[in-house]
């Protein structure tokens, strides 16, 4: 059993959406029936080649890497218990038997939701860096739309063809990695899960995770 690495960024729902920014400005050019002037950005290089994107992708990694030596030394302890209770089955009363090999099944499974928990925190730290990471960009890429006078600017996933004149990829990139050249990655071990979110789970189903609150200042002492 493997933790799952993430190949790469999951682009967030806005970006995708069709119209990737605009600004009150643009939308009153447009009803003014001024030529539609559109710049295309590649969300996806952005977010993978942005030095805030690089450096997520190494703390991912980090992580992922970590919880996959983490996965293989358990794993080889159960396999090594799993072959001694096999050795037992002969040895112990059926009824004793039978209570090792339920407790046995019931670490199994401990083990099984321990893995599908460090993957889930993972996957939402990431895509909480990785949502920063965008959010800066849709700023950018309205600056310079304004800078050169666009209408709107979409993403390059939307588009099947478009004038290369019209990618302003780079642009975007560069201001971005001026405006924010690192960002925050949370160490997936400090999320905590929302009870609120859980409680409105279905039945089993684990609950959303949400960042570690900051912990609340004392009560000052009473005189």
């Amino acid at each position: 059993m493997k933790i799952a690495r993430l190949a790469r960024f999951a682009v967030p729902a806005l970006l995708t959406a069709g119209l990737f920014a605009a600004t009150p400005a643009m939308a009153q050019t447009a009803a003014a029936a001024k030529p539609l002037t559109i710049g295309v950005v590649d969300t996806d290089q952005v977010l993978e080649q942005s030095l805030a994107g690089k450096a997520v992708k190494l703390e991912r990694e980090k992580y992922a890497t970590q919880y996959s030596n983490q996965v293989k030394d358990t794993e080889a302890k159960l396999r090594s218990e799993d072959q001694e209770l096999s050795q037992q089955r002969g040895v112990l009363a059926p009824d004793v038997f039978q209570q090792r090999a339920t407790a046995f099944q019931t670490k199994i499974q401990d083990f099984q939701n321990q893995v599908r928990d460090k993957q889930e925190r993972l996957e939402f730290a990431s895509n909480q860096a990785a949502n920063e990471i965008a959010n800066t960009m849709l700023v950018v890429a309205q600056e310079v739309a304004k800078e050169r006078g666009l209408n709107a600017v979409m993403a390059r996933q939307m588009l099947l063809v478009f004038d290369p004149s019209m990618d302003i990829t780079k642009a975007v990139l560069d201001k971005l990695n001026v405006r924010l050249a690192t960002v925050a990655f949370q160490n997936p071990d400090t999320l905590q899960r929302s009870d609120q979110a859980a409680a409105g789970a279905a039945p089993g189903a684990p609950g959303a995770i949400k960042p570690a609150a900051a912990p609340k200042a004392a009560a000052p002492a009473k005189k």
